[in-house]
Order: structure tokens, then sequence, then C-alpha cells
């Protein structure tokens, strides 16, 4: 992206970003409305989930469905009436919606409860597969009741009764239904469903901002990107002698590092990766300038590793990776680390070790590696390459065990080479 499309893109990312934020709390509605008359897919429900017998006498009218529900005292009965939400029975997502908007009436010579539930079934005998209620106590008369779908729960009972837990995804029903409440006592009621409206976002707020968000971010991080790329491109042009100066600082050279390597783990092997042990070499090279503390480092490469993708495929190197890893793991010390430095390569660092130490311990792993069974198919051997530290550069450093490394393998493989003093 060029500085003119640059300028072109950012105004035009706050103007959709405005746009659609306006729309979300304006507009960008979702319904479903179901005002009652006689076509309505309206029913009386005497199978009722929770356990008591329905009853009652259901009337429908021009522009409402009433339920008329009597029952005697300490009585397990109770009434409700059902609406199929869709004519060809075919279910609808709650969480396409947010907000229940009901228009009832409500006379009862006792106060009472109203159980609210959406259920899904599938067939005459009413077998639910899906249950969520919620519970209000309604004034007397006609009013208008606006509740949340989220406070709508899957009730305990139900779950016990079917030995299920709470169905996971998002739920999908295509029955409402209004059942009266808890009053034990002889009570008459009168119950008449006006309308039902199911309204929501089509985008929900959370998600509309997480995903303007994310393109902010990904719009942020690519153009940083770039320009950084561009600055270091000037920067190595006009200032080589500013190699020298980081090569005198490896801790900011690790540091700028981390730029490239945001996660310490490999997660093939779990092992530190480069960016892992930044702060390790930090340590250990400022523990050297000033107190001359010795430690060393052994840089291994499995050898002939890309025979093994090659004729047995990549999971089978995966798996080498990973036992060789695991093996390593155990025979080092606790204050050793262990990094995979790429591809097949691995460094371990030997804190306050000198070479020789180093060696040993570069042999021993040689040893092991090649009678341990790692691959089902091949025996499994490695390179290794054995520098101690000698001065403040890290680079040097890591070259020098490199270079041992070249000729462990130029010299045969499977073998263990010290770098040569500098």
């Amino acid at each position: 992206m060029n500085p003119l499309q640059r300028d072109a893109y950012y105004p035009f990312l706050v103007l959709i970003s405005l746009t659609l934020v306006l729309w979300q709390n304006l507009g960008m509605e979702r319904k479903l409305l179901l005002d009652l008359n006689k076509q309505s897919e309206v029913f009386l429900n005497d199978q009722l989930v929770n356990g008591h017998s329905g009853s009652g006498l259901l009337l429908k009218q021009q522009d409402k469905a009433t339920l008329f529900c009597s029952s005697e005292a300490q009585t397990n009965s109770a009434c409700a009436l059902s609406l199929q939400l869709n004519r060809a029975l075919s279910a609808i997502r709650l969480d396409h919606y947010q907000q229940l908007n009901l228009d009832i009436a409500f006379s009862s010579n006792l106060p009472d409860s109203l159980i609210l539930q959406f259920y899904l079934a599938t067939d005459p005998q009413q077998n639910y597969q899906h249950l969520l209620q919620q519970s209000i106590l309604p004034r007397q008369g006609r009013a208008n009741y606006q509740l949340s779908l989220a406070q709508f729960y899957t009730p305990s009972w139900w779950q016990l009764a079917r030995a299920q837990t709470t169905p996971s995804g998002s739920p999908q029903v295509n029955h409402f239904a209004l059942i009266t409440g808890d009053n034990q006592q002889t009570k008459n009621i009168e119950l008449s469903l006006y309308r039902i409206e199911l309204s929501g976002k089509l985008i929900a707020a959370k998600d509309l901002y997480l995903g303007l968000l994310a393109v902010w971010l990904i719009s942020l991080c690519v153009s940083y990107f770039k320009l950084g790329r561009g600055l270091k491109e000037q920067h190595q042009q006009s200032h080589k002698h500013a190699l020298e100066l980081n090569k005198m600082n490896s801790y900011l050279s690790i540091e700028r590092d981390n730029y490239e390597f945001m996660a310490k783990t490999d997660p093939l092997t779990s092992c530190f990766n480069r960016a892992g042990l930044r702060n390790i070499f930090s340590d250990i090279i400022i523990e050297y300038i000033e107190t001359n503390m010795p430690a060393s480092i052994v840089l291994f490469d499995i050898d002939h590793f890309k025979q093994i993708n090659d004729n047995y495929g990549h999971d089978e190197g995966d798996k080498v990776l990973i036992n060789i890893a695991n093996l390593v793991r155990q025979q080092i010390r606790e204050g050793d680390y262990l990094a995979r430095w790429g591809g097949e390569e691995f460094l371990v660092v030997c804190t306050h070790t000198r070479q020789a130490g180093a060696c040993a311990l570069a042999e021993h792993l040689r040893q092991s590696i090649e009678q341990t069974m790692l691959s089902q198919h091949s025996r499994i051997t490695s390179s290794f390459g054995v520098a101690e530290i000698n001065s403040g550069f890290l680079e040097q450093w890591i070259k020098r065990a490199d270079e041992a490394l070249y000729q462990a393998k130029q010299s045969g493989r499977n073998q263990v080479i010290a770098a040569a003093p500098q």
C-alpha cells in the first residue's frame, strides 16, 4: 500500500466503521412478529414438561387466543397455551434475537406466576428436544412485557428427567408456551395472548465491535510492518555502522528479535524457541562481562533428517523431533535450557559450564540418542558442535558452535566437535 492508497484507505475505514456502528445502534433490526388470530397455530397443551397435567379451555378469537383455567387447591394441575412459531415446524435460532416482547392480558382471583417456555417438538407426542424457560409475575389486566432472552435457562428438573446436560450450541425452538404457575390454591384464571415478538440485531454489538477491532488491528499491524520494513531498509543504507553497534549490544539484538518471535515455546516439541532464550542469553552475557562466569552451548542436528521426512512422511519426522526433545530434556541439568533452534536443529544452553563439561554432556546425549529407539523405521543419530562463550557478542558465540557442528557433519556425522579457542 503506497502513501496515496494509505491516505485514502484509513478515512474510508473510519467512514465504514462509523456507518456500521450507527446502523447497529439505530437499525439493523431482526424481528419475528406473531399477531394472534383465528388462523394462528395455537393449541391447548395437556402434556406439560414439568410433570403437571394440563387442563383448561382455549378460545381462538379474531385478535387473540384466550385460555380459561380453573384448578382445585393442592392438585397437580396447570393450564398451558402453546403457540407454533413456524407453520412447517421448522426451528428458529434464539441466538439470532435478544429480546422477547409479549402482549398478554391476565385476570385471576389470586396472584399467580406465569411460566414462559420455548421448546423444540418435532412430533405429535411432543417429545421435547430443547427447553428454555423463565417466569414472570403478571399484573392484572392487559400489559406488554419485555424480557431478555439471555435470562431464559434450561431447568434442572428437565435435565435430570432425561439424563441430559444443557444442550451445546445455539438453542433451536419451534414452539412457545404460557403455563400457569405455582399457586396451589383454588384459582380461576383468564389468560389472553395478543402478540409475541422476538427482536434483535442482525449483528450483535459484541460481534460487530470485535470484528471492527480485528480489522483495525490487522490494518495497523500491516501498516506498521511495512513502515518498519521501509525504515529498516533506509536505516541499513544510511547507517551501516549500526550493525557493529548491535553486535556490541547483543541483548538489544535479542530484544529486536522479540518483534519476530512473539511466542517463547515451540508448539511441536514444547521446548524454548529462539525468542524463548532471549532473556537467558542476555543474563549470561552480562554475567560473563561482569564476572567472567563461563557458559557453553551445545548445538546439534539430526543426521539425514530430510530422508526421514521423504521416506516415512512428515508425521514420522515430527515424532522423531518430539522424542528427541523429551529424551534430551530428561538428560540435561535443571539449570540448563533446551531450545529448538530451527528445523531439525536443537540448542542446549549450559550455564556455569566450561567447554570440556559441555563436550561431556554432548557425548552423553549423542550416545543416548543413538541407543534409544526414537523411530520405528530407522536408527537416529545426531552431530554436535560445542562452544564456550569468549566475548560479549552472541552472534559470534553461536557462529563458533555452528562451525563446529558443520565440521562434525563433514567428518562423518554422529560425533561431537568442540569449537577451536579464539
